[in-house]
């Protein structure tokens, strides 16, 4: 296959070997078919605009736009583009460009039932738990529990409370929320599977239910033409999506000095927005050797873009089924569970997060500081196929105009003298940017504890052009780790090679040293517990919550129910199945005007006088008012309010109210 370009800037598609191009992205939204061309919308569309504005599913909400809130989350099945099986998984609808998804099929929370199909289990056990106050939250909650279990129905009470990091809840608190969801586990108690059954009996559904009762409806994708190739509405601007490696490079070929994007999972987005629109946009979903993974004699090529979710799975089978060699896998995949979260890591590709990294140095990227750890490194193409294989300092170096890293290089490391360990300091456990991370591999003997060549101590968050503490790998070079001398004088001189920068809204300089420092500590103190004095053992491993347990009481009386008796709240059950409105959910009307309130710069000053006239002369400005042009008086408090300044005050209005038989 060949592309060119023609006089008027239209690209020209030479197929050689006969295969067609899609002029249309082609999706399924609960079952029916939606197409899109690109003259259709923009490019930078998310698929929550699409569903809300397209097919006035209002279920699915909105509010970051970032990945972080989990408002947006919709359940995807796709076929995965090297194995060939359909995959199940929750993906940020905000993120997701509407063109990127063709071959898939979504469900948003109309899939899960409705007031005359009745609901999904999810939504009234949701409901029945009181999970929902405001209810905002409660389709995007509801959507990412049927994702995992579609994936996973044996997942368990750990499983549940580890997967909802990426939904914020802001006023109900989480703790019905996973009591609800944790009814579905394998290893739920039957107290709370009773509890929650009884209360889903109280929501009567045959008030307004049809005799049809609401089953899962399971999508299969349906079979799409992979490549695309169309010119978008912004003239100029051009969408591809090859489904082989060669046509990558065909395109970048093409293109020229053409300002492009790759697209894949697109996550990047949430940390930093596109600053220049692209004039290409070039979709890397469909190309199988981009997410093929496989062994080698030498370790492990992963593609680059394997998802983050898809790169933790294999790494727990590889360390679980060939310890030997992959043991330090397990060290990353647990790591990995502290990117992000669940439907960011889903979609966000290694290869994308490295791009960050590289064009942002300031990033303090976790895959970067792990690669760098274990002496990973990156098979980098050019428009011409020709390929070169470099470190990941190196990386960052690398000039990448015009080239694409194909896959990533993980080593084989001998568990008998290798000693992996890694850390991530974050306000909280998931869904947050680093105070501090770091990676410490050692080559040691394990009996005697010498290090038997240099290791490799990495940092993040200190300042960009810090990765490694070169200083302190030299000196630990061929010495005994465990020994005290040799620990004290290595903390010395780590101290003076750490020199965090300070850039708001970073924490301060001596905090991020002192972390570093402190993780240092401990992992020496893990190297090898039995050599420590037992009042310092508990400073090596990592604290491990527990699975919470809850407790909810109603002080009720059940011989006078109904009345007092504890039941759902009415409007819940249409919160979680995403059938209430909000303000935003209504269309717009004609004339419609929106309002801002305007503020005083400075607390404490005497307005004197406000002139309006040149602010009135700003296009789309209808009106000014001001507390004077509002009727009424300014008093929050009902008309028949009664103030009382105490309880003896009060008593005698109660008094005299009786008195006058009011």
């Amino acid at each position: 296959m060949g592309f060119g370009w023609s006089k008027n800037n239209k690209n020209i598609l030479q197929d050689e070997e006969g295969r067609p191009f899609g002029k249309e992205a082609e999706f399924t939204i609960n079952g029916k078919t939606q197409s899109v061309s690109g003259q259709d919308i923009l490019p930078t569309m998310p698929l929550v605009n699409f569903i809300r504005e397209r097919t006035n599913l209002m279920g699915t909400k909105f509010m970051c736009r970032e990945g972080v809130c989990g408002a947006c989350i919709v359940s995807v099945t796709s076929i995965h583009p090297a194995t060939g099986k359909p995959n199940t998984f929750a993906v940020n609808s905000c993120l997701i460009p509407v063109l990127a998804c063709h071959g898939w099929s979504i469900s948003t929370v109309e899939d899960l039932g409705s007031r005359t199909l009745g609901y999904h289990k999810i939504i009234k056990r949701l409901a029945a738990a009181n999970g929902s106050q405001c209810g905002y939250c409660s389709p995007g909650m509801v959507m990412n529990m049927y994702s995992l279990l579609e994936k996973n129905p044996k997942m368990t009470m750990k499983d549940v409370e580890n997967s909802f990091g990426g939904n914020i809840c802001r006023c109900t608190g989480y703790r019905p929320i996973l009591d609800a969801f944790k009814s579905f586990t394998s290893d739920c108690s039957a107290s709370l599977q009773t509890k929650l059954a009884d209360m889903e009996d109280l929501m009567d559904e045959s008030k307004y239910c049809s005799k049809e009762k609401y089953h899962a409806n399971k999508r299969t994708p349906k079979p799409y033409v992979n490549r695309l190739q169309f010119d978008l509405k912004e003239g100029g601007t051009f969408w591809f999506r090859p489904d082989q490696l060669k046509e990558v490079f065909q395109i970048l070929d093409m293109i020229g000095i053409k300002h492009y994007r790759f697209i894949s999972g697109n996550t990047g987005q949430g940390i930093y927005h596109i600053r220049i629109e692209p004039e290409v946009y070039i979709d890397l979903n469909a190309v199988p050797e981009l997410h093929a993974v496989s062994t080698t004699p030498e370790g492990i090529s992963m593609g680059a873009s394997v998802n983050l979710t898809e790169a933790m799975e294999f790494f727990y089978k590889m360390a679980y089924e060939q310890p030997a060699k992959f043991e330090y896998l397990k060290a990353l995949a647990d790591h990995f569970d502290m990117i992000a979260n669940i439907p960011v890591r889903n979609t966000g590709t290694l290869g994308g997060n490295l791009y960050m990294k590289h064009s942002n140095h300031d990033f303090s990227s976790d895959i970067f500081i792990l690669l760098e750890m274990v002496n990973a490194e990156l098979v980098i193409a050019d428009f011409y196929g020709e390929k070169i294989t470099v470190g990941l300092l190196d990386f960052l170096k690398t000039d990448m105009n015009r080239k694409i890293i194909i896959t990533i290089l993980l080593p084989n490391l001998d568990n008998r003298t290798y000693y992996v360990r890694t850390f991530k300091i974050m306000p909280r456990a998931q869904s947050a940017h680093n105070y501090v991370n770091a990676g410490f591999m050692c080559k040691m003997d394990k009996k005697s504890y010498n290090i038997l060549e240099k290791p490799n101590l990495v940092f993040g968050g200190i300042k960009p052009d810090f990765i490694h503490a070169k200083n302190t790998e030299e000196y630990l070079t061929g010495k005994t780790l465990i020994d005290p001398n040799v620990l004290k004088e290595a903390l010395n001189i780590l101290e003076l090679e750490l020199e965090p920068d300070h850039i708001l809204p970073d924490a301060s300089p001596e905090y991020r040293k002192g972390l570093a420092l402190s993780l240092f500590y401990k992992f020496v103190l893990s190297v090898a517990p039995d050599k420590v004095k037992k009042d310092y053992q508990s400073g090596g491993p990592l604290l491990e919550r527990p699975v919470s347990q809850s407790k909810q009481t109603f002080d009720t009386e059940s011989s006078v129910w109904p009345l007092s008796r504890p039941v759902p709240k009415i409007e819940s059950i249409i919160q979680c199945s995403g059938e209430a409105r909000y303000a935003n959910d209504l269309p717009n009307i004609p004339g419609q005007l929106w309002a801002q309130l305007i503020l005083a710069d400075r607390g404490g000053a005497v307005i004197i006088k406000v002139d309006t006239e040149e602010a009135l002369k700003i296009e789309g400005v209808v009106a000014f008012y001001k507390a004077e042009d509002i009727p009424g008086v300014n008093d929050y408090y009902p008309a028949t309010m009664i103030l009382v300044k105490d309880d003896r005050e009060l008593l005698k209005l109660v008094m005299k109210s009786k008195i006058l038989g009011k």
